[in-house]
């Protein structure tokens, strides 16, 4: 029987290094379970309100964050609690993707229908999701009755409606939009026509063999029903039968992180998919390359330990590294050119990025970022200009790096646009 309880033993069971950095929670078991004691009554205590959440504004979106241990903790407990009663589990990028470029390989013909949906976490009526939630009788009253204070905190809910969306940044939010967008996703994959249905988040796509526009509509009045719309990321289009004596003819569409150039010619009996990467990701990865040269150029630190950082910095932007890992996942999880691309299938595409950091690095413009690449040595920016990022996509080279350190590494990427509203 799953224990909703907030005890020392179920926040134990919860606590990551990550808690035990941000709240000081001590050195060994002993005195995470003494502090831990502490954060479980005051949870557990009648009176416990939610008075730390806070916001912060990222591109224009309020994201919610909690400096509270006891809030934090009892959020993450309820949202475990979720997870577990209603089997809640997140589907994997990459399995989407392998699935969705194995489909676009067939030779017969079909419809893509690829949909973002308009302000999802918004729309999503976070008092009929507890109405919900309490007919169910799953939740523990401790935990409803959380729920509902949470929904009338000040900062979540300024003008105490009862049509507010799913705070972002909270661990519910995920959880509870999971719960919610269920029989949507049951709807769309019993849709006539639809033989391939996938969902990240809000991001959808559908393969199937009516056109696309019939299906189109069909998925627009489903959303409609549960009060959703579609956004301006939203295409559709068919695709005919493979004709390998007629022209090439190509269409493109971008679904998680990869763009897809779908071809009407085969190579082996299959279809040609070329995969790249999308535009975002690529605007990505350059803006990465140059808030590190930049830092190298603005940072106060010794000179050799800013030559350090910056190699180390563009090293792990052409290569791989491993990633942070939670309880429930087992073996070391890789990230990096190679493991967050591994569909792209014409390596040639990341040449790109060597191109881009050697002209950042030896530019002769005179504009601020031009006078800044000055100071750095010729010397030092050869070896820089030498790292490939094709080479480490095919070669696959990984760094063995420290979390603690990586934290430092990506540190100069982080968007530095935050406010922080009391």
């Amino acid at each position: 029987m799953l224990d909703q309880g907030f005890n020392v033993k179920s926040l134990l069971k919860l606590t990551t290094r990550h808690e035990i950095i941000k709240f000081s929670l001590g050195k060994n078991k002993d005195d995470y379970k003494e502090k831990l004691n502490i954060i479980s009554d005051n949870i557990e205590n009648e009176n416990f309100e939610f008075n730390n959440i806070q916001s912060i504004v990222i591109n224009d979106n309020k994201v919610i964050v909690t400096d509270s241990p006891e809030e934090h903790y009892a959020i993450k407990k309820i949202a475990l609690n979720l997870k577990r009663l209603y089997k809640i589990s997140t589907r994997n990028r990459d399995e989407i993707s392998e699935q969705v470029l194995r489909i676009l390989e067939t030779s017969s013909n079909y419809s893509v229908v690829r949909i973002d949906i308009k302000k999802f976490y918004d729309n999503v009526c976070y008092n009929k999701l507890l109405e919900k939630l309490q007919n169910d009788k799953l939740l523990t009253s401790k935990s409803l009755s959380l729920l509902s204070e949470i929904m009338n905190n000040k900062t979540i809910n300024p003008k105490t409606k009862n049509t507010i969306g799913l705070p972002r940044g909270l661990a519910i939010s995920p959880v509870l939009s999971e719960i919610f967008i269920r029989d949507i996703d049951i709807k769309i994959r019993e849709t006539y026509g639809v033989y391939y249905y996938a969902r990240y988040v809000d991001d959808i796509i559908i393969i199937a063999s009516r056109p696309c526009d019939e299906i189109f509509t069909a998925v627009k009045k489903i959303l409609k029903d549960f009060n959703l719309k579609t956004n301006n990321k939203t295409c559709k289009f068919n695709i005919g039968n493979v004709d390998n004596k007629s022209d090439e003819v190509q269409l493109t569409f971008e679904y998680l992180g990869y763009k897809y150039i779908i071809s009407n010619h085969t190579h082996i009996d299959k279809r040609i998919i070329n995969v790249h990467l999308t535009s975002d990701k690529i605007r990505k990865i350059k803006s990465r390359i140059i808030h590190s040269l930049l830092d190298r150029t603005s940072s106060n630190a010794p000179t050799f330990y800013k030559k350090k950082i910056l190699l180390e910095r563009i090293k792990i932007l052409a290569g791989n590294y491993p990633i942070a890992s939670t309880k429930e996942e087992q073996g070391i999880l890789k990230s990096g050119i190679f493991y967050s691309n591994r569909l792209v299938n014409n390596s040639g595409v990341f040449n790109e990025f060597n191109i881009f950091l050697k002209k950042a690095l030896f530019t002769q413009k005179k504009n601020s970022f031009g006078k800044k690449m000055k100071t750095i040595p010729n010397e030092e920016k050869k070896i820089l200009s030498n790292i490939c990022f094709i080479s480490g996509f095919k070669n696959k080279k990984y760094y063995e790096i420290e979390p603690s350190r990586m934290v430092l590494l990506k540190s100069c990427w982080k968007n530095k646009n935050h406010k922080r509203k009391n």
